[in-house]
């Protein structure tokens, strides 16, 4: 019931395309002279109408969650790239690039995998070598000329002040002893990239001003060291409340550091903030809302402003990708709440575009 009356919500608050589907001008074709327009997808994703989406309007793409770690390395030890090599043949049969995603990630490391056989805790240096050999192995068995940028290390900020910038909790802060694991992961991707391939530091809510300033320590401090970052991935899960000010100081200040600034995780929840101060509050709404007109209005202008801010700033931007290709498939829906619906994305559940890719589409078009 809950997925029928989703489907006649957003149908109701459609903008008219104008035409049939096939008529609707491509993401890319627009935004083209900006940067990459990229979105991240599951295997599921690539057949069908999804797959024609993808062709149409994406040049580039991301794993959503296939080339994580957890999904790649086996109880065993050994590696499984079945499901990942799905969206490389995808990628390289229809000339799209790929975003990695991603080396290393608390939120992606194999239960256990900091222990030995016994289940006792690995030296730091044994954990080196263990994955080192990992990261050899991604690079040794992708292609090297399909994928662009890697998201080498993932959210390892913390989100609120405190003794240390960093997320202590993390099981690579604590194997390490600290957050020399970050600036190891980035020279060890490095030896294994192929040239060319841009290394990013990717992570939430860095439009936040105290986060920002956390951010920009750790980059300073990072690059200070010769360590081999080239870009900052910027994964915009974003509300209503993110202004074209914070957006446009999170570049000036990554740019002014000599960093490539990518929007790698963009979307748009129709409830509060899903990360940093007043994260919270999400769950306080606890039923889905109705995907009204006056919402859909709200989401295009939102989406506007954050289009005219990222076209504005083109020169500083290699890429942008959609966090997801429709509500329906959106990771918001049943987070944090199950059975909760958002939409967040330019498609809506029956694969159409919505007021917000009209909205978008206004900034590169309109006189």
């Amino acid at each position: 019931m809950k997925r029928i009356l989703f489907l006649a919500l957003t149908a109701a608050v459609l903008c008219s395309c104008g035409g049939k589907k096939d008529e609707i001008p491509g993401l890319k074709d627009f935004i083209k002279n900006d940067f990459k327009i990229g979105v991240a997808v599951m295997p599921s994703s690539l057949v069908g109408e999804e797959g024609e989406m993808i062709k149409k309007h994406f040049n580039s793409m991301t794993a959503e969650n296939v080339m994580k770690p957890a999904n790649v390395i086996r109880p065993d030890g050994s590696y499984d790239f079945t499901e990942a090599d799905k969206i490389i043949a995808f990628a390289q049969e229809n000339g799209i690039k790929m975003r990695g995603h991603t080396l290393v990630w608390h939120g992606s490391t194999p239960r256990g995998y900091m222990n030995d056989a016994e289940g006792k805790p690995l030296t730091k240096e044994q954990v080196m070598a263990k994955h080192e050999n990992y990261i050899k192995a991604v690079f040794d068995h992708y292609p090297k000329d399909l994928i662009y940028a890697w998201d080498v290390v993932n959210e390892a900020l913390a989100d609120e002040p405190g003794e240390s910038i960093y997320r202590t909790r993390s099981p690579w802060y604590q194997a390490f002893g600290g957050p020399e694991f970050i600036e190891w992961a980035f020279k060890t991707a490095k030896k294994y990239a192929p040239e060319g391939c841009e290394l990013i530091y990717n992570d939430y809510n860095l439009v936040d001003p105290a986060k920002l300033e956390r951010a920009c320590t750790m980059l300073k401090d990072m690059l200070a060291k010769g360590v081999p970052i080239d870009g900052v991935g910027m994964q915009a899960h974003w509300d209503n409340s993110v202004s074209q000010e914070q957006i446009q100081n999170a570049i000036d200040r990554f740019s002014a550091l000599g960093l490539d600034v990518q929007i790698t995780e963009l979307d748009l929840t129709c409830f509060d903030n899903y990360h940093g101060p007043g994260a919270a509050e999400r769950q306080k709404i606890r039923q889905s809302v109705q995907y009204t007109t006056e919402l859909a209005d709200a989401q295009a202008e939102q989406y506007s402003k954050i289009f005219t801010t990222l076209h504005k700033n083109a020169d500083k931007i290699s890429s942008v990708t959609f966090w997801c290709l429709t509500d329906r498939n959106s990771w918001l829906n049943n987070f944090t709440i199950r059975g909760r619906l958002d939409y967040p994305l330019l498609f809506d559940a029956q694969n159409r575009p919505k007021k917000a890719f009209f909205a978008v589409k206004d900034v590169y078009t309109k006189k």
